[in-house]
């Protein structure tokens, strides 16, 4: 009896053991993360995800802890999650479903996607949860009055029905994408939680930093692409955690070939369906960050990982990761792989790092970036070089005819079309930054990297871009700001 007893107790020891290391992993990643991360992630919510893919099912199955506390500077008696796939259940909700993307996106016609919850408990306890919006990507879950600075967990287990879409999260052959697929706090914001539609037309996701630990099981022969830093266990299983992160990207495969690159501590990962491709595009990736780190600072994570994928929309980024097209991996379409691969890079910079409300300012981030990628054409291959892309990307956009009174301030349900998106966000908001060169001490290069370093892991709003960039310049630049940002475009 005294040796059953014994046993017992042994048995519970190694459990709790085996929990312990679990738990503490993220505290293993947070001691070789940069002193810059460490402190970011102080007082972060926490994620703790478990997730197993099922590939006959296109399913992937999702248990969630969200350690979470209340900084709202209010009490609270909801909290609100997004859940993302929801919008692909119906054609008039769905993302993909617009003219411009339906037939590249739904090759097979349109496929449903949805998220089936099965528990949702707040400290343990069941708790009263509710979709707010037609397309049920809002949950709100009723929790005992929460003060400010109090704290708790928050369950959620579901299944993903993943659909047949060339997508941010969908399934098309043997390829996996798993965008914005888990359940994830919405922000509060002036007294409210937010709650955007989830719009066809640019990146609607407003999120803040947190810290993320993932635990995730995929079938022999299938190999993830993700945010995080992955090691495979001998269980099988994929471990990974990261510290203040603005979201998880995740793509998962079984026609991934690798390749890797390092710079000056950093591990560039890429995944294409071949290894030339592969290494090839973490070169690119390489360039593109050494190229920003001169420009704007150092780029705080330990990887960077670049994916090729069935995405009709051309590239995504998320903090760490960018995922592209994989018609772009093509050897004839290098070029554009290497403009979209900078493009994505320079998002680590200004949406990872400088977070900003992409619904209703969407400039704050694409205009960042594509005055960046042309910094980093004419750094890497001469003035005549950065002269040709401006024409095409710059010039060409402010001289089109755009009907509607649309400006490059507008949020993003104003637009009706992505051509128009592009053009006049992208284009004519980085003439803006192009215009405000000669009035900035150092250019707007040493300007963005005061941002940069000023607004890390934190939003900025446009009023903190506003006060920021006449603080540097030390004039009043508003009214040129104004013309750019918001004056209609020519019918």
């Amino acid at each position: 009896m005294q040796r059953k007893h014994c046993i017992i107790v042994l048995v519970c020891i190694l459990c709790i053991a085996v929990l312990l290391c679990f738990l503490l992993w993220p505290n293993k990643s947070a001691s070789s993360a940069s002193p810059s991360l460490r402190k970011a992630a102080e007082g972060l919510n926490d994620y703790q995800v478990t997730m197993k893919l099922d590939p006959v099912q296109n399913t992937l199955s999702v248990s969630e802890e969200i350690h979470f506390t209340n900084r709202t500077g209010q009490t609270l008696s909801s909290i609100q999650l997004r859940l993302w796939p929801n919008a692909y259940e119906r054609q008039e909700t769905s993302p993909a479903a617009i003219d411009e993307l339906f037939d590249a996106c739904y090759f097979n016609g349109f496929n449903p996607g949805y998220v089936k919850l099965h528990d949702v408990k707040w400290n343990g306890e069941t708790a009263a949860h509710s979709f707010t919006d037609d397309a049920s990507t809002t949950l709100s879950v009723s929790v005992p009055e929460l003060a400010d600075g109090e704290a708790g967990t928050l369950f959620i287990r579901c299944v993903v029905q993943l659909g047949n879409c060339a997508h941010r999260t969908g399934y098309m052959n043997n390829t996996f994408m798993l965008g914005q697929v888990m359940p994830t706090l919405s922000v509060f914001e002036n007294g409210a939680w937010r709650q955007d539609a989830y719009s066809s037309i640019g990146d609607p996701f407003y999120t803040e930093c947190a810290n993320y630990t993932l635990m995730l099981y995929a079938p022999e022969g299938y190999t993830p692409a993700c945010s995080l830093p992955l090691v495979q266990e001998k269980s099988g299983a994929w471990t990974g955690s990261g510290l203040a992160m603005r979201d998880l990207g995740l793509c998962i495969s079984a026609d991934f070939e690798t390749a890797s690159a390092s710079l000056n501590g950093i591990r560039i990962l890429s995944y294409a369906e071949d290894q030339k491709s592969a290494a090839q595009a973490a070169q690119y990736a390489k360039k593109a960050l050494s190229t920003y780190q001169a420009l704007y600072g150092a780029y705080p994570y330990p990887t960077f990982t670049v994916c090729c994928a069935p995405f009709a929309p051309g590239a995504m980024e998320y903090t760490a990761m960018a995922v592209i097209d994989d018609g772009y991996f093509a050897k004839d379409q290098w070029d554009t792989l290497e403009l979209f691969i900078a493009h994505e890079a320079a998002h680590q910079w200004f949406y990872a790092m400088v977070g900003s409300d992409q619904v209703n300012n969407p400039w704050q981030d694409e205009a960042l970036c594509e005055y960046a990628l042309l910094r980093y054409v004419e750094k890497n291959y001469g003035q005549s070089a950065y002269e040709n892309l401006r024409f095409f990307r710059v010039d060409s956009p402010m001289q089109e005819r755009i009907p509607g009174g649309l400006t490059p301030g507008s949020p993003i349900d104003y637009f009706s079309t992505l051509a128009d998106y592009k053009s006049i966000v992208y284009g004519r908001g980085a003439a803006l930054l192009i215009s405000l060169d000669t009035f900035l001490p150092g250019g707007v290069d040493a300007f963005l990297e005061h941002y940069a370093q000023e607004y890390a892991f934190r939003i900025a709003s446009r009023t903190d871009f506003e006060n920021a960039l006449n603080a540097w310049a030390g004039q009043d630049l508003l009214p040129l700001v104004r013309d750019y940002l918001d004056t209609k475009m020519m019918e």
